[in-house]
């Protein structure tokens, strides 16, 4: 199966983070054009997008709600985060097969990493 997936790390509970909420959508016709939103599960991971979608490439776009989700966890957070809404735009080459997106997460800062078939690519 070709997939786009995403797995997220809470660096400061040293736990997998279960239920990030995010949006997800991709460049098609020359419009942004929305695909099924995601939540992670136990294991902090989250189906994207499959087959087709991914298959063909293009630029895609996750929303990731990283301050609801410290919010969720009952956190002593200002009002005002300074990680919220993390959005991740990235282009993917036609044909690649699966691409696996890494976050490591805490309140104060987060790190990606994109794994696919053949190569890892990290931005910072």
């Amino acid at each position: 199966m070709t997939a786009l997936t995403i797995q997220i790390l809470d660096v400061t509970s040293g736990k997998m983070a279960e239920g990030v909420l995010m949006q997800n959508r991709k460049i098609i016709d020359g419009d942004w054009q929305p695909l099924a939103d995601a939540s992670t599960n136990a294991g902090g991971r989250a189906i994207l997008a499959e087959n087709d979608t991914i298959k063909n490439g293009g630029y895609f776009e996750v929303l990731v709600f990283l301050g609801a989700f410290f919010d969720a966890t009952g956190r002593d957070l200002p009002q005002i985060k300074l990680v919220d809404i993390v959005p991740l735009r990235f282009g993917l080459e036609p044909g690649i097969g699966a691409v696996d997106i890494h976050m490591s997460v805490t309140p104060h800062g987060y790190t990606v990493g994109f794994v696919t078939d053949t190569k890892r690519l990290t931005l910072e």
